[in-house]
């Protein structure tokens, strides 16, 4: 059974340590998906409404969550998702590219991302 609210935690520490130990790629890597997890949690928690979550990865969940998140409640959510920055050049993809392609600045964006995520999703972040 899918707990999003645990696997944002996780991969959110778990990205800590990899940067900590300069594992850019896994770090990078890691947040991308504490942002996912933490973004698909909220989805499955709004209540009134029997829809299926996406089965997409950032950055196509991004519309997505615009859409899901656009009223009163998820204000901090769909203004983090408006950005034009929000986990830009993240892909599900970069697990199989090459460590030339990631860098301590990189990490450290999607480090910051996944964080306010979590944050706006109340995960006592």
């Amino acid at each position: 059974m899918d707990n999003f609210q645990q696997s944002a935690l996780r991969w959110l520490y778990d990205g800590h340590c990899l940067h900590a130990a300069a594992r850019y790629g896994g770090a990078s890597h890691a947040y991308g998906l504490a942002a996912e997890c933490a973004l698909k949690h909220v989805m499955a928690s709004l209540p009134g409404g029997h829809r299926e979550l996406p089965h997409r990865h950032l950055p196509e969940l991004i519309d997505d969550g615009k859409r899901w998140f656009s009223g009163r409640a998820n204000k901090g959510l769909f203004q983090l998702l408006n950005t034009q920055r929000y986990m830009a050049d993240w892909s599900i993809h970069n697990r199989y590219w090459s460590d030339q392609h990631f860098s301590a600045a990189a990490a450290e964006r999607f480090r910051d991302d996944a964080r306010r995520t979590c944050m706006a999703a109340d995960l006592g972040v």
